[in-house]
């Protein structure tokens, strides 16, 4: 057994900045986001996007989904959720501020960063609401105010973005 320390690497944005590829960065830790994510993840991203920006443009709010945006948490987090929605003032690069709403989209790849790393990095970094999707079992999971909800998916979600925007997200039309 050998007595020389291990050595694990702790990068920071100034590396990340480097990289070729898709990455993130959780406390110093470098994950790959290979291979990209299969049709059914996609089409619940896409499909979330379109009734969510549909109502945005209808109700006047002062927002905007993004879905391959990075949001620069500290020297050594960047994540990209699967989808954000941010108010008020909008990102020029990267997102350097909490959105309202963070998606993840749960895969085999990224189920167990999803469910634990990044739910604790949205609620510590205050995002208003963390949505987990399940495209295997249709499920959906919303975090908020550090407390977990399994949504009922027959019935449409309200998200309070702003004072005077709320919207509603048909839950069922995300798995057709």
């Amino acid at each position: 057994m050998s007595t020389a320390p291990r050595y694990i690497p702790h990068y920071t944005i100034e590396d990340y900045n480097r990289w070729e590829g898709d990455w993130e960065l959780i406390d110093g830790v470098a994950i790959s986001m290979s291979p990209s994510p299969f049709g059914p993840h996609e089409r619940i991203v896409a499909e979330l996007s379109r009734q969510i920006l549909n109502q945005i443009y209808e109700r006047g709010c002062d927002c905007r989904v993004y879905t391959n945006l990075d949001w620069i948490i500290s020297d050594d987090t960047v994540v990209r959720p699967d989808l954000m929605v941010v108010c008020g003032e909008q990102p020029q690069r990267h997102l350097e501020h909490a959105p309202k709403v963070a998606v993840e989209v749960l895969s085999e790849s990224t189920r167990g960063r999803d469910l634990t790393a990044k739910r604790t990095l949205y609620r510590e970094n205050d995002v208003s609401h963390y949505l987990v999707i399940d495209p295997t079992d249709h499920s959906v999971k919303l975090v908020n105010d550090s407390k977990e909800v399994t949504v009922d998916t027959s019935s449409p979600l309200t998200l309070r973005l702003s004072d005077d925007c709320e919207i509603q997200v048909k839950l069922t039309e995300l798995f057709d």
